[in-house]
Formats: structure tokens, sequence, C-alpha cells
């Protein structure tokens, strides 16, 4: 009898990424201001991607970010946005409320899936701020805590550009 063990620790095999790097580079080379906020103690970044030509036309960063307890927030920055590619966006969700940080001149509009979904799908729990022909879309499974305090580092980011 051969009996085979293979030995593993309990951490993920995910790759942390450097989405700064990824950020400052896509920035650098298409002439885009690309936020790239600061992420709070224990999250980190799963994967990072520019967009630069895609079907939709919609050049945009995508990143993702996985918290301490598996909890995800996706972010979407998308440059020369249009009404369809927003609308295609929120396809699935209705507007729940409108929120802004405090000294903040950004307005997020808090979006809800219409149907419940049982685990909750990624794209059920949407933030959505228009930054003149821009955009920014925050979606995952994250506490609205936690969404508040990526959306603050956000503004922070833009003040900053």
């Amino acid at each position: 009898m051969l009996i085979l063990i293979v030995p593993r620790d309990d951490s993920s095999r995910i790759p942390r990424i450097d989405y700064i790097a990824i950020a400052d580079q896509a920035s650098t080379s298409t002439g885009n201001e690309i936020i790239a906020p600061p992420i709070k103690e224990g999250w980190w970044s799963n994967q990072a991607k520019w967009f630069g030509n895609p079907v939709d036309a919609v050049p945009r960063f995508e990143v993702g970010f996985v918290g301490p307890k598996n909890e995800y927030i996706g972010m979407t920055h998308a440059f020369e946005v249009n009404p369809t590619w927003l609308a295609l966006s929120l396809k699935d969700v209705v507007l729940e409320k409108n929120f802004s940080n405090p000294n903040s001149d950004v307005v997020w509009g808090i979006y809800r899936s219409s149907e419940v979904h049982d685990p909750v799908q990624t794209r059920d729990y949407m933030w959505v701020a228009s930054l003149g022909t821009n955009a920014i879309l925050l979606y995952g499974t994250a506490s609205e805590t936690d969404f508040k305090a990526l959306s603050t580092s956000i503004e922070t980011a833009l003040k900053g550009n």
C-alpha cells in the first residue's frame, strides 16, 4: 500500500497584489489619474488590472480588496463613462439611498439587489460615485462600515490628485 501525504498550512494560496504599483504604472502609460486608495490594516489586494480597450469602450481600472475575515470589496475606477455603461453596471440593483461623508462634496449612490441571494453575490451591494465623466463603483460583501472607510480613503486620494 502506498500513501501520499501533502502537508499544507491553512494560509491563502491567492497572491497579494501591489495594486498601487499597477495603478501608478497604468496612470503613467495612459495619462488617466487612477485612484489607488490606501486600505485599512489587515486588508490586502487579490487582483488589480487596467482595461484600456474593453469591448464596452469604457477604459477602467479594477481592483479587489480582501479583509481579515474574508470580506470583499471590489473597486472599479471607470473613465469617460456613458449612461449606457452605467445603466448596464447597475442593471440588477436599485437605488436605496444617497450618502456623503462628512466635509465631502462626493455623493455616493448606495444600491442593493432587489433579489435576495444566498450566498450573497459580489454585486448585490454597490456604492457609485459620479465624478464628472468618470465614475467609481464599489461592490462586495463587506459591511457598510468597511464601505464607508474605503469611500473616505478614495475621497482623500481624490483630493491629493
